[in-house]
């Protein structure tokens, strides 16, 4: 609509710029519309001056100037024409189908769903039986597997200072614990000396002989404390000081990290 020549030929004929008659069809076509006789306009010259803010005069000039060219009266030429055909009422050019036909064939593919879902669910019912025996299968050999892991760990294996065993040192947990505190007095400070602790512990004490010393602990609480990171002197990737504790230092990989000089001052 905006680059059809017409607009400029009544715009030329009536003497009004081209945007006011543009405006003016289209209040046409929006009446026209919404009329009881659809395509026909019923809006006065007085509501359309009014609408579009101009005089009736020019109303009159662009009106005149439509006629024979996109009015014939108060009727827009062409509408019937430019009306979508309507697919509720079927069309046997378009193949459009009523809505009762519509609603027929979707009821019939809602039976059909219905009926091969039912069939989906009744096989589904036999495998999932013999899905779920094999499930129990795997979780009771997860459990297995989890269970020999475990006992394989450092962290919940049994204590290895077991004095009844021969040829074992007994671990002193508490002397240790009395070594740390003297030792490392900025450090954290044990409070409660729990099962899971004495494991990991009594594993670092037993695992070599030279470990079955109390100066070997002191000497490795001593080598702790020359380290700013473990001792809290330094700040940490997060914006804070490392806060270490005997339990940290003792867990298998720590420890580790730890005598393998990871921490040292010139590394940290």
């Amino acid at each position: 609509m905006p680059h059809d020549p017409k607009w400029r030929t009544i715009a030329r004929h009536s003497g009004q710029p081209i945007s006011l008659v543009q405006a003016v069809y289209l209040h046409l076509l929006v009446d026209a519309s919404r009329n009881v006789t659809r395509g026909h306009a019923s809006v006065t010259n007085e509501d359309l001056a009014s609408a579009l803010d101009c005089d009736e005069s020019q109303i009159d000039a662009v009106l005149g100037a439509m006629q024979g060219r996109v009015l014939e009266g108060m009727a827009i030429s062409g509408w019937e024409k430019r009306q979508p055909k309507r697919e509720d009422a079927g069309n046997s050019e378009t193949r459009a189908k009523t809505a009762s036909q519509r609603k027929r064939e979707q009821r019939e593919r809602d039976r059909e769903s219905r009926n091969v879902t039912q069939c989906h669910d009744e096989s589904r019912n036999v495998t999932t039986d013999k899905d779920k025996d094999k499930d129990t299968e795997r979780a009771e050999e997860a459990n297995a597997s989890l269970s020999a892991a475990s006992q394989r760990d450092d962290d919940s294996a049994p204590d290895d200072d077991n004095s009844e065993q021969p040829g074992r040192v007994a671990c002193p947990h508490q002397q240790i614990v009395s070594l740390y505190h003297e030792v490392l007095p900025e450090l954290r400070q044990v409070r409660d000396w729990n099962e899971t602790r004495r494991r990991l512990l009594g594993r670092r004490w037993s695992e070599q002989p030279a470990r079955q010393d109390l100066e070997w602990w002191r000497g490795f609480f001593g080598y702790v404390r020359e380290s700013d990171f473990l001792m809290g002197k330094t700040i940490g990737r997060d914006g804070r000081p490392f806060d270490c504790d005997l339990e940290w230092l003792v867990r298998p990989t720590n420890f580790a990290k730890v005598i393998e000089g990871k921490y040292e001052n010139d590394r940290a």
